[in-house]
């Protein structure tokens, strides 16, 4: 008797790969800073506005490979078409091998590989769900900072604009008149520039609890297939054929 299987599973045991759509996230904020001039008096406004360099903390939100984890979508995905497809095949077997033998021992075996599919399945759309939790995290981490990007961007130009206008009221401080107009532009930005930095670490603490709930549905899928793999069907003892000695 010879059984053949629907399809080969371990054709999906492939390294994946990053979604065509990712974007590494700290793309959009190196591509913000890179239009923040360096100037001295722009370095002044920002220190003056926040404390600190606001590229390098909104870099320190986004740390790590991100790229990385968005290859394990695929991966649980690659998982999940090979549990599919490993059910598909017993399945297929059990059924060939349920109409040429008959007995107690058959029908053991029937609902044993029976179960065993079954299990397969489950595990299938357990790994389906984790593929598609992964990938709305990385797609939220890709549009947080696309949106942090922008803000940034934002910043940057109203500390060129506080920066030239604080340099001219420095330049025309013997006019009286220039300084109090340079200056006084320069607060209404630095103003701007923190209220800009709020709708920033709002976008990201937003963001952070979607994460973190996302965090708790992966672990509550994890657990649930631990106790699938726990509950995996096991023959108790090698079938014995009493008339094969």
């Amino acid at each position: 008797m010879t059984f053949t299987d629907l399809s080969e599973p371990t054709s999906h045991l492939t390294a994946p790969k990053a979604p065509s759509e990712f974007t590494n996230p700290l793309k959009p904020l190196n591509d913000a800073s890179d239009l923040i001039s360096p100037t001295y008096w722009v370095n002044e406004i920002l220190s003056m506005a926040l404390g600190f360099n606001p590229k390098e903390k909104a870099q320190e939100y986004f740390a790590g490979d991100w790229e990385e984890y968005s290859k394990c979508s695929e991966a649980w995905g690659n998982l999940a078409k090979l549990c599919s497809e490993v059910s598909k095949n017993i399945d297929s077997g059990n059924k060939f091998l349920d109409k040429t033998w008959d007995g107690n021992a058959a029908d053991a075996a029937y609902t044993y590989f029976k179960n065993i599919a079954e299990k397969c399945d489950e595990l299938h759309s357990e790994l389906n769900a984790l593929k598609n939790e992964y990938l709305v995290i990385a797609e939220g981490v890709w549009s947080t900072a696309e949106v942090v990007g922008t803000i940034l961007s934002q910043i940057g130009d109203l500390a060129a604009t506080a920066a030239i206008s604080a340099a001219a009221g420095t330049f025309l401080s013997f006019t009286g008149w220039g300084a109090a107009v340079g200056y006084g532009v320069a607060a209404t930005q630095i103003l701007q520039i923190i209220e800009e930095w709020g709708k920033l670490t709002k976008t990201v603490n937003d963001f952070q609890l979607v994460f973190h709930l996302g965090m708790a549905t992966l672990g509550t899928i994890g657990g649930g297939i631990a106790t699938k793999f726990a509950e995996f069907p096991l023959p108790k003892d090698p079938y014995d054929n009493p008339v094969v000695n």
